[in-house]
């Protein structure tokens, strides 16, 4: 198992990096250590928090992802490194 798949569970919603969830998907943001401290106290003042429920709305050409009433952009090397569970 690759770190794609970093906790699989019975369901097949283990954790998993963000950019590997399809448009339309919804999920809860688990961890987002991996991110440098500055680039994870800005996606955190903008709502993008651990426990936030987000929805991808676009893959290409950037990841766009809504939490709550916002919408964020984000580069591919950004949601490789922010850690979800799919719901």
């Amino acid at each position: 198992m690759g770190p794609e798949h970093l906790a699989e569970d019975k369901s097949g919603r283990g954790i998993r990096p963000l950019h590997t969830l399809h448009r339309g998907t919804r999920a809860v943001i688990v961890d987002l250590s991996r991110l440098s401290t500055h680039e994870r106290n800005k996606l955190m003042a903008l709502g993008l928090v651990p426990g936030a429920d987000v929805h991808v709305i676009q893959r290409f050409p950037s990841y766009v992802v809504a939490v709550g009433y916002t919408q964020l952009a984000l580069d591919r090397e950004t949601a490789r490194l922010v850690l979800v569970q799919p719901i």
